[in-house]
């Protein structure tokens, strides 16, 4: 194997595979290292959102729409939060991007574009995806990725992992130390650039309670986005910034219980909006008290209502009557995504995080709540709806009082599903350090750079994935060949 490349991209995720497919494409010799057996990284458990302003797909069934209307909403939505500058880039890029899918056979799921109420949301549908989610995406890359290797464009490694990188030329970062997950070697590479496209946080609790003390973590995070991409360029000097617009996201089922763990694909309530599913349940907190409007529609206002209360998780509390109860066009509308009626009462019946019980005082006890705090709110709540309204908190869904045995309650975590806090770049992705100058011969792109610099203090849709793979690609068009 060349120990000299032109570019080394450390992270096979979709920011890691565009970046390599367009550098190798232009002629440039690129290796790819990657932890994991196998190219993709978080596009395997990703809904695959994206967005963009202006391409193809809307232009074919009329909708106008621009980069500029664009941007204005995610400011409107992030309040001018973020670095204005890589968000700027990341929608003019965008509908580039989307065509560029396209044009290596994406398929859209049929809907497309639309607006997605999942976050707060666009005035233009400009949000898109693929029926098989993440995956769409995945076959686009994986497709040219396979074709790039074929034609000797690209190398890359697997099962394999960044150690160290170091400058042995003056003050330019040049050679990287590899080592293979088992151990069986190390070896040191050099090349004229290096781009990094490791990742978030969100799997690792060690790496997530130094950058957030105090706060919790139910993880729905790729099991290899651990920080030590970002570990490594701190030890450079690089900065670190944007951890303060931590956001989770609402919605997880911890599974097993105490675990810090949740399934964004398998485990999660139908709760992030109301606008989907009007809600049957009074959310209590962990002192069993109501906090919030459970039919509030704004998907921000919920998370940070969430954030506010005592280990950021809250209790679904429902009757038999709400659990039978069926969506207008009678097929079943459960709170948990996917699960049948079976699997919710068998879960119930095992008391993970989902219970069932004869009694509220019964099921009080099994969620660990103080039972004359939880008769008093869900008496208060079924007053509400007797009268039509409810004083406290203005919930104005107000169809299913807690009356009819067995009552059933489900934990619900604030959980991660992507990290805001990142790595500091400006728009060329060269690393910057504390003092905001280059660390030459660095680079950095997708999720390393942190949710908090192209999307800001709040979620605005399609701005993870879509900069990921717009940066991806920039970063390979421009990046020169060795002299």
């Amino acid at each position: 194997m060349k120990e000299t490349w032109d570019v080394i991209v450390i992270g096979a995720g979709a920011a890691g595979m565009s970046c390599a497919i367009e550098a190798g494409q232009r002629g440039l010799k690129v290796l790819v290292i990657e932890r994991s057996e196998r190219a993709g990284g978080a596009l395997h458990w990703s809904g695959g959102h994206m967005s963009a302003a202006g391409c193809r797909r809307q232009q074919q069934i009329g909708i106008e729409d621009s980069p500029q209307q664009h941007l204005q909403e995610i400011l409107e939505i992030n309040g001018h939060t973020g670095d204005l500058d890589l968000i700027r880039l990341a929608v003019e890029e965008a509908p580039k991007t989307i065509d560029w899918l396209e044009e290596g056979g994406f398929e859209f799921a049929p809907e497309c574009p639309r607006i997605v109420y999942g976050h707060v949301p666009y005035r233009v549908p400009r949000t898109v995806y693929g029926p098989r989610k993440g995956m769409s995406v995945y076959e686009v890359l994986r497709r040219r990725w396979e074709s790039a290797v074929r034609e000797g464009q690209l190398t890359a490694l697997f099962s394999t992992q960044a150690l160290d990188v170091l400058a042995s030329q003056g003050k330019r970062f040049d050679t990287i130390v590899i080592d293979s997950i088992a151990g069986s070697y190390r070896q040191c590479l050099s090349a004229r650039h290096i781009v990094f496209a490791t990742g978030g946080y969100g799997a690792s609790h060690r790496f997530f309670a130094q950058k957030h003390p105090g706060v919790p973590l139910v993880s729905a995070a790729y099991p290899t986005a651990d920080g030590n991409g970002i570990t490594l360029l701190e030890r450079k000097g690089a900065a670190f910034r944007f951890a303060e617009y931590h956001l989770p996201s609402l919605g997880g089922l911890e599974t097993p219980p105490k675990s810090g763990l949740t399934d964004f694909n398998h485990a999660w309530a139908m709760i992030l909006t109301s606008v989907y599913r009007p809600p049957r349940e009074v959310y209590l907190n962990a002192h069993g008290n109501r906090f919030m409007p459970e039919d509030e529609p704004n998907p921000d206002t919920r998370e940070r209502r969430v954030m506010q209360q005592p280990g950021c998780f809250f209790w679904a509390i429902f009757d038999q009557a709400a659990f039978d109860e069926r969506a207008p066009d009678g097929s079943e509308s459960p709170l948990l995504i996917g699960w049948s009626r079976e699997q919710f009462l068998q879960r119930a019946r095992e008391g993970q995080g989902v219970h069932i019980a004869a009694t509220l005082a019964d099921l009080a006890d099994a969620c660990h709540l103080p039972a004359e705090a939880v008769a008093k709110e869900v008496a208060a709540f079924n007053q509400a709806v007797a009268r039509g309204i409810d004083e406290k908190f203005g919930r104005k869904y107000l169809k299913n009082a807690v009356l009819q045995p067995p009552f059933y309650a489900v934990k619900i975590c604030a959980a991660v599903l992507v990290t805001f806090g990142g790595i500091r770049v400006n728009t060329n992705f060269e690393v910057l350090d504390t003092s905001g100058e280059p660390l030459s011969g660095l680079y950095a792109i997708g999720e390393i750079l942190g949710l908090g610099a192209t999307s800001g203090s709040a979620f605005c849709s399609g701005m993870a994935l879509t900069p990921a793979i717009s940066f991806g690609r920039l970063l390979g068009q421009r990046l020169p060949p060795s002299p």
